[in-house]
Order: C-alpha cells, then structure tokens, then sequence
C-alpha cells in the first residue's frame, strides 16, 4: 500500500503537521510529521514526528478528546 496523507494541520506560514497512513516493515501506521517550506517549493516532511501502530490508536484519540474536553472552559 502506497503512503496517503490524510491531513495536514497549519502550525505557522512555514509549517503544517501532517497525518499520513504509512506502512513500515509490513505494517500500517498513523504518522504525524512536521512538514516545512522554505517558501520555494512544496512543503516536505521532517524526521520530526511520531509514528502511531493502528491498534493504538484509539487510545490517542480518546486521550486527545480527554484534553479538548479539559481545555475547552480555558481555550476562549
């Protein structure tokens, strides 16, 4: 299965997180990788980043949905 990105988050006018399904030795993953320009050009992926195995990934979510819902009251 060839790498999709999924998303892509803006961080500033020269970075974005990006969400990608990739696969790495035989086995699928949720990478989150800083992307980055230098103005010239498409923006590219850093090693910065981590890679999430698919079975965990439900707990990531629910853990990020955990600090949305803490941080809601304070994010105004």
């Amino acid at each position: 299965m060839p790498d999709r990105i999924v998303g892509e988050i803006p961080k500033s006018a020269r970075e974005s997180i990006r969400v990608s399904l990739r696969e790495k030795g035989g086995n699928l993953g949720c990478d989150l990788r800083v992307a980055t320009t230098t103005g010239h050009g498409p923006m590219r992926e850093t090693p910065k980043g981590i890679r999430i195995p698919l079975a965990r990934l439900g707990d990531v979510i629910e853990a990020l949905q955990e600090v949305q819902r803490l941080a809601g009251p304070l994010d105004q």
